[in-house]
């Protein structure tokens, strides 16, 4: 009777472990590609549960019949603290025209930013340079 009370006992032990250890990488609501559309552009952010994530924007110069005029990625890291995303570019490539060759494109974003975040539903809002006067709202929806 006691063995079988111990293997239940550890089987109920191993659930909850791999259970708590599953809850880690989906208690992040930013986990997943986000995408916001405009007349010219599509952005997309993809945040990763490892830290890692990739903000790409898709620049129509002349409509989207054709290639992007700009595809631009950057990849980097993030944080959060908070209602913050600490977020840091590693790179910044612009493919033009589509072009296999990027060229740095670091001048234009900027490596480092923080925003704040909310998310409801399948939306995300992201506030670019918070507090500041360069504020902006950015509204994506989970893909």
């Amino acid at each position: 009777m006691k063995k079988i009370l111990f293997i239940a006992l550890a089987l109920v032990a191993s659930v909850l472990t791999f259970t708590s250890c599953e809850g880690n990488n989906t208690n992040n609501p930013l986990v997943g590609t986000w995408k916001r559309v405009s007349n010219e552009s599509d952005f997309f952010y993809t945040f990763q549960s490892n830290g890692d994530y990739q903000r790409v924007e898709d620049y129509y110069m002349n409509g989207r019949d054709v290639v992007a005029h700009e595809h631009i990625v950057g990849d980097g890291s993030y944080k959060i603290n908070g209602d913050v995303i600490d977020a840091t570019l590693k790179t910044i490539l612009v493919y033009m025209d589509g072009s296999k060759d990027g060229e740095s494109f670091d001048e234009y974003w900027p490596m480092n930013e923080k925003m704040k975040f909310s998310v409801e539903g399948n939306y995300l809002t992201l506030t670019h340079n918070a507090g500041t006067e360069e504020e902006w709202p950015e509204l994506l929806i989970r893909q």
